[in-house]
């Protein structure tokens, strides 16, 4: 069950650092395999911790056709099949498919689901599913949601069997299509609906993916909201910002205490919490007017929790390398003003070119947030 996309992805540094364009490793590599880029733009892919990577990329360019398949038709609602089960005819049994904005019989480049912001997303949704399993690797997850066997695959099927009626069926569905839609992919250039809906994607393309949306559909005056422009008729922009606002915080003050010296204070704030419960609001059937806003809020989130991660690295890099202290500790502090751009990374010594990475990460939360905020 496994692809060229995800075996490429997979090679990667997966560190979504930024630094050879691309806001994601696996949108780096979606590019990559569609040779559109080559394996230099990767810094972190020059070190020799990764030859590995590179030889196993070098040879997947070498042996993969870039190759395309005709979109599949949009069924109505997202349903492809349903029927009842066989042993047990009361209960239904269906196929849906989450759209991805590709036009019918039009070239498709990639898959339709980003495997990586897919489990992300999934992790949110336990008070609603029941052992749920989501692989990176296989791109595929699968569990139950209350009586419904569920599983997703990367191509954007739904599977479900044993739910109370067609109805109960299309609910459901519409409730797993509202949770992943942010992992869609663009097929005009790569990128996931979070990287688009953030700027991080080309701006002068038309982005098919903002058409995603078999039981939604995204709102362009939606797209350049922000929390100190809050146009929403409910609170749903103030609970927002009690959500996210925690992680920014988090991060700027761990940030605040690496500036100074201290790499041993780790703090024990846990984002998942918060961007779970902003997963659970947005899924509510009240919240899908305003669907856009929150997908946009959510992206943030999902750049805010890996800027978290980075500086988490930072701290074991530093702790395995105590003599980098100092140049870490200049570092972090071109982030805080902003300046970070004046680390050239093809001057870096290679040696803290790692620190450069994470550092990006943080760099570019900060940025989107604060544009955002």
């Amino acid at each position: 069950m496994s692809s060229v996309w995800t075996k490429a992805r997979k090679n990667t540094p997966e560190i979504d650092c930024g630094l050879c364009g691309y806001p994601t490793c696996a949108t780096f590599a979606r590019s990559y395999v569609s040779k559109e880029t080559d394996l230099t733009r990767c810094p972190i892919l020059s070190l020799d911790t990764f030859a590995d990577n590179l030889n196993e990329l070098a040879e997947l360019f070498v042996d993969t056709p870039v190759t395309t398949n005709p979109a599949p038709e949009r069924p109505e609602g997202g349903v492809l099949m349903s029927k009842p089960c066989m042993d047990a005819p009361e209960l239904q049994m269906a196929e849906m498919r989450i759209f991805n904005g590709v036009d019918p019989g039009s070239p498709q480049r990639f898959g339709v689901l980003d495997p990586v912001i897919l489990c992300w997303l999934l992790d949110c949704v336990s008070s609603r599913y029941q052992n749920m399993k989501c692989s990176k690797d296989l791109a595929y997850a699968w569990g139950d949601m209350e009586e419904i066997k569920v599983h997703i695959l990367r191509d954007g099927k739904v599977r479900m069997r044993r739910a109370k009626g067609k109805e109960h069926a299309l609910e459901s569905f519409g409730i797993i299509e509202r949770t992943v839609i942010g992992a869609t992919i663009c097929n005009c250039c790569g990128h996931d609906l979070f990287s688009v809906l953030t700027g991080l994607a080309p701006t002068e393309e038309f982005h098919t993916v903002l058409n995603a949306g078999s039981t939604l559909e995204l709102n362009p005056r939606q797209m350049d909201w922000t929390l100190s422009n809050n146009s929403m008729s409910s609170d749903f922009g103030e609970k927002m910002y009690e959500l996210i606002e925690p992680i920014y915080t988090s991060l700027t003050s761990q940030l605040d205490l690496m500036i100074a010296g201290n790499f041993e204070t780790e703090s024990e704030f846990d984002p998942r919490p918060e961007i779970c419960k902003f997963v659970s609001l947005m899924i509510e059937p009240k919240a899908q007017e305003y669907i856009t806003m929150f997908l946009k809020g959510l992206a943030h989130s999902f750049f805010l929790d890996s800027a978290l991660t980075g500086l988490s690295e930072i701290r074991k890099l530093v702790e395995e390398r105590p003599m980098t202290r100092e140049f870490v500790i200049a570092l972090l502090r071109s982030v805080k003003e902003n300046h970070l751009v004046e680390y050239d990374k093809k001057s870096t010594d290679q040696f803290n070119i790692l620190f450069l990475a994470h550092a990006s990460r943080v760099s570019r939360a900060l940025k989107l947030y604060n544009s955002w905020k």
